[in-house]
């Protein structure tokens, strides 16, 4: 560890001594001897749990988490914040950064510089920045790679998985299987569809980023969609030409099975899903015999991007705790909580001094990989954004729009959804 990363860790250590120390001088003047901190989120609560357990010692701090599903933790945040109920701190997903902006308590620049910040986590943290303070500390990270099928692509003769988007017309044509009357038996990779395409917004938003598109930008007057700009149609083409019976590198139709299933059936070459689907898939098929890749990029982008799940930490203004609060927030993010995440996880940590370490097992290498590249967008709406990109590809595929029309018509609906 060099000495710049051994300064960062040193503030980190400063930050909670001296809450903890805050702590312990309001119970000798004879407050309260115990500080209850609340927090919510949508990680497992067994995951959460142990770190609590191997990071919270001090007996006058008690935090206790709450484990939600994550396609319920935004009504029942909602509800609690309107009953007057809400927790102190939110392990919030980033896609719901912009519904909450106004209910976190920033943590100002004076107590966290932005230069320590984006020293300390990975690039697509910055989102998290914002002109008064920072919203959330970045917590956990989850990227989308990509799955193969190491026997299908033997059989095929590829000798590596793709890097490049290109690649994948060839490898639709020598690894796609139809039957006499058109069915799909065996596809090369899960692309052009939406409702049977497992995260096809990730994917989509991907090569939206790659392509130099950040799909919502912000600013002083407030957000806007960017969607229908140059670029964003021929994106578009590329993706649906895969459920084009058509075309040489038809893949992939809406009456095929989910494209997790298929890829188990050991029917799908390829699969792209999140970081942590990767016990699942070995778990949900034993006999499968796939392997992990980084996210493909167009050839002409030098260093890829991906779309990463990304969590942070962040405190509710509600909260009648807030000094205590942020020393949990720091306490959260600290290198031995990061460590014990990535243990519990396998996935990578969001602190740049821990990724300069990169394991040495295959898996956890592409993970370290993934996070530098890790990008993100500030979604106004996580379901409503989901409904209007799938009414963007269905749209295409069906022939009743063609892509240029679909992309400003998807981004005059997001600009709907941020107003």
């Amino acid at each position: 560890m060099n000495s710049f990363q051994t300064i960062i860790l040193g503030i980190f250590g400063f930050f909670i001594i001296a809450g903890l120390l805050a702590i312990a001088l309001v119970k000798q003047q004879g407050g309260p001897t115990v500080v209850n901190i609340t927090m919510w989120g949508s990680v497992p609560q067994a995951v959460v749990g142990d770190v609590l357990r191997a990071t919270f010692s001090a007996e006058t701090l008690k935090v206790s988490y709450r484990a939600i599903p994550e396609e319920s933790l935004d009504q029942s945040l909602l509800e609690a914040l309107a009953a007057g109920r809400g927790p102190d701190i939110v392990l919030l997903p980033l896609e719901l950064l912009t519904r909450y902006r106004d209910k976190l308590q920033l943590i100002p620049y004076g107590t966290y510089t932005e230069r320590i910040f984006k020293d300390t986590f990975i690039q697509e943290g910055d989102l998290f920045l914002f002109p008064k303070g920072i919203a959330a500390l970045p917590f956990m990270l989850d990227p989308l790679t990509m799955y193969f099928n190491r026997d299908l692509l033997d059989e095929a003769g590829v000798v590596e998985p793709p890097k490049y988007w290109d690649e994948f017309i060839a490898l639709g044509k020598k690894l796609t299987v139809r039957d006499e009357d058109g069915t799909i038996s065996r596809s090369a990779v899960a692309l052009g569809e939406f409702r049977n395409v497992n995260n096809a917004k990730e994917i989509l938003a991907s090569m939206f980023l790659q392509g130099g598109n950040p799909i919502i930008t912000t600013d002083s007057s407030g957000g806007r969609s960017t969607l229908g700009q140059t670029g964003v149609s021929s994106i578009l083409d590329f993706y649906t030409e895969f459920a084009n019976p058509r075309k040489p590198d038809y893949s992939w139709n809406r009456a095929l099975p989910t494209a997790k299933s298929f890829f188990l059936s050991s029917k799908l070459g390829v699969y792209f899903g999140l970081g942590s689907e990767y016990n699942e898939l070995r778990k949900g098929n034993p006999n499968l015999d796939f392997d992990v890749a980084l996210f493909p990029r167009p050839r002409n982008q030098n260093v890829g991007m991906l779309y990463g799940k990304l969590t942070g930490v962040s405190i509710l203004r509600t909260s009648r705790n807030n000094s205590s609060a942020l020393q949990v927030a720091y306490t959260l993010v600290t290198p031995k909580a990061a460590d014990l995440l990535r243990v519990k996880t396998g996935l990578p940590p969001v602190q740049r001094a821990l990724l300069a370490q990169k394991p040495t097992d295959a898996y956890g290498a592409i993970m370290y990989d993934s996070a530098t590249r890790a990008r993100g967008f500030l979604d106004p709406n996580p379901k409503v954004s989901s409904e209007i990109f799938r009414a963007m590809i269905e749209g295409i595929t069906s022939g009743k729009i063609r892509s240029g029309e679909a992309a400003v018509k998807a981004q005059s609906e997001l600009n709907a959804a941020i107003r």
